[in-house]
């Protein structure tokens, strides 16, 4: 189709301002629509719109921020909640919980004229805050609400997150919660298991399948000698001692993190194995008796259990 001019500075000053394109006049949004029709643009939101390449190149948590920016200058009274809130604050989670729906705040369960991707959270006391220039609910209500959305292990990354980044505290949301909710029986329990020392959404989400098939609770962050550099002990991410003296350690990500050769100022890939064969070696050494490395892929499939061994139940 012909370059429409009016379409494509629309398109670059969306890009700019990370957000998707809309028209403000009837012939743009023609315009827009027809190229949409055409597949030369894609509309994550009814009347949004941006190129296949560049969306390709966000992530799920980009691609809802995009959507909220947008539909935040549309809307300016809106607040945002629950999932959407959660990426304003950059919490961890898991992308795989982005269904591409958007939630709002809302004292109203729904409106005829909502669109199927609108998800509205009643709260009849709606206080925003701001995260990142979004207006968004609190942290704590953001929290409860992701509580009561989505399963323990995948809910434990946002109250993590939070505590890690020091948006909030397990007194701050207990308070909330008892004024909001008469049932806190999906809050209490992460309430009762959130660690900030979990650093990142993966550790997370590893910790809640722990918890949720009743292992036992691992150390966080243990340090280890390292006979290389005693000022820089190695840190480990679970460990288990158990009481016949075995100590077992599991590492989130393994080996993945050293794969990245796409900088030259990096060690080489090769360097960064040596690094991992050496600290094993020495972790051995000082008495661990087994690494287990952990992918995303091993958590979904609960792979990693098996490697973990039965001591731990």
């Amino acid at each position: 189709m012909k370059e429409h001019k009016e379409v494509t500075a629309l398109l670059r000053q969306a890009e700019s301002e990370q957000r998707c394109a809309f028209g403000s006049t009837s012939p743009q949004r023609r315009a827009l629509k027809r190229r949409e029709t055409a597949r030369e643009l894609i509309a994550p939101y009814p009347a949004m719109y941006a190129t296949p390449q560049y969306w390709k190149t966000l992530n799920p948590s980009e691609q809802e921020m995009h959507v909220m920016r947008t539909l935040a200058q549309k809307h300016p009274s809106w607040v945002f909640a629950g999932l959407s809130a959660a990426c304003a604050y950059r919490l961890d989670h898991a992308y795989s919980l982005h269904d591409g729906t958007v939630s709002i705040a809302s004292t109203l369960t729904s409106r005829d004229s909502d669109c199927a991707k609108l998800r509205r959270i009643y709260m009849n006391d709606i206080r925003p805050w701001t995260a990142y220039g979004i207006r968004v609910t609190s942290p704590e209500r953001t929290l409860i609400d992701c509580a009561e959305q989505f399963e323990f292990p995948y809910a434990l990354a946002f109250f993590d997150s939070a505590l890690r980044r020091n948006y909030t505290t397990i007194d701050r949301i207990w308070s909330l919660l008892i004024q909001v909710s008469p049932d806190t029986s999906r809050v209490k329990p992460l309430l009762e298991c959130a660690d900030p020392l979990s650093e990142n959404g993966g550790e997370s989400l590893m910790r809640g399948l722990i918890k949720q098939h009743h292992f036992a609770v691992p150390l966080l962050q243990v340090e280890f000698d390292n006979p290389g550099n005693a000022q820089y002990p190695y840190r480990v991410d679970f460990c288990w001692k158990l009481a016949n003296g075995c100590i077992i350690v599991a590492e989130y990500d393994g080996m993945a993190k050293y794969a990245d050769a796409s900088n030259a100022n990096r060690a080489s890939v090769s360097a960064k194995l040596e690094y991992e064969r050496k600290r094993e070696a020495h972790l051995k050494s000082s008495g661990v008796t087994t690494i287990v490395h952990v992918f995303y892929e091993d958590l979904r499939g609960l792979c990693c259990f098996r490697g973990l061994g039965c001591g731990l139940w």
